[in-house]
């Protein structure tokens, strides 16, 4: 059985190593045409290779338009009859405006409401939290108790983990808060790197979460970037909840795989009459990207949950806010 496993292992860590996004994409040099006798160039194409062109349209492969196609295209687009039509090159630049240009490549800037996706996110958490439904026991320890149903969002489970903290809630939350320079990356030892990369209000930014490698290196480092809101609530919950976005700042980058969260957070539930105990209950979802056969996935992701708990346990009693 052990040898299996380290098969499977072995066969994630070889696929998993081959990134996503424009980090593949390499630009191919075109051939230089070859030089004529006398030192002179082929003003056109390579030898030998000619271009269909059909008559009257001075393009390749483009047949000439119609007087009667002329006539329309003028009179709509430069007015009185007989005035020239604007040239395409100008409606091409139009279209290339407000691109990002990033390795020689250009991306649209998605238009994204990220205030919108990330109330959606929220609204999402406390459905799961109020629906009791369809969830399976997964694994329990003395910290954690996580459970799982298939997700709504992608082919993969959504988590549910819920465990009793002995700090205060606001110390609980000082310990899991998303923001840069935080006590996260000192005590989550699956966090390598958090940044803002943009703050759209004072409660919704979106940042980009570096993680570490994973299972001796089976599980490659990758980055997510998430439109995060955090939410406080009258009766003293602290809600973090975030999903996967794209932003034109936060393009892929070379020899990390891009994962995405789909609706996850945190909540952090002050218990009555107990002021230095807390609930935490997270959902997480997460398509780790790569090649990872399905079965490392799912005991990986629970593996994690588990990890993230007894290290909290841990942080929020020794870690200096």
């Amino acid at each position: 059985m052990l040898k299996i496993v380290l098969f499977f292992m072995s066969f994630g860590l070889h696929r998993d190593k081959r990134t996503v996004g424009f980090s593949q994409n390499r630009a191919v040099p075109f051939p230089r045409s070859p030089q004529l006798p006398g030192g002179s160039f082929p003003k056109r194409g390579l030898p030998g290779r000619a271009r269909p062109r059909t008559r009257g349209s001075g393009l390749p492969g483009l047949a000439a338009p119609s007087p009667a196609t002329l006539s329309r295209r003028r009179g709509s687009r430069a007015g009185p009859a007989g005035a020239a039509a604007p040239r395409v090159r100008r409606r091409c630049r139009r279209r290339l405006t407000g691109a990002v240009r990033a390795g020689g490549l250009i991306a649209a800037s998605p238009a994204m409401d990220y205030a919108g996706l990330a109330e959606a996110a929220v609204d999402k958490m406390w459905r799961y939290r109020r629906d009791p439904d369809g969830w399976r026991g997964s694994r329990s320890t003395s910290e954690v108790s996580i459970s799982w149903r298939p997700s709504e969002e992608f082919a993969g489970n959504l988590y549910r983990a819920e465990g009793i903290l002995s700090a205060s809630t606001q110390r609980v939350w000082d310990c899991i808060k998303p923001e840069v320079g935080g006590l996260r990356t000192k005590w989550d030892k699956t966090v390598k790197d958090f940044e803002v990369i943009e703050a759209v209000n004072d409660n919704v930014s979106i940042c980009r979460t570096t993680t570490s490698s994973a299972l001796m290196g089976a599980i490659s480092p990758r980055e997510f970037v998430d439109v995060v809101a955090i939410k406080r609530y009258e009766d003293g919950t602290m809600l973090s909840a975030g999903t996967n976005v794209e932003h034109p700042l936060c393009l892929p980058r070379p020899n990390i795989v891009r994962g995405f969260n789909y609706a996850c957070g945190c909540f952090c539930i002050p218990l009555p009459g107990e002021p230095d105990r807390t609930q935490l209950l997270g959902f997480f979802q997460s398509d780790v990207g790569g090649y990872l056969p399905q079965s490392v996935v799912e005991s990986f992701i629970p593996t994690t949950i588990t990890a993230f708990y007894s290290n909290l346990t841990k942080a929020v009693k020794s870690l200096k806010v």
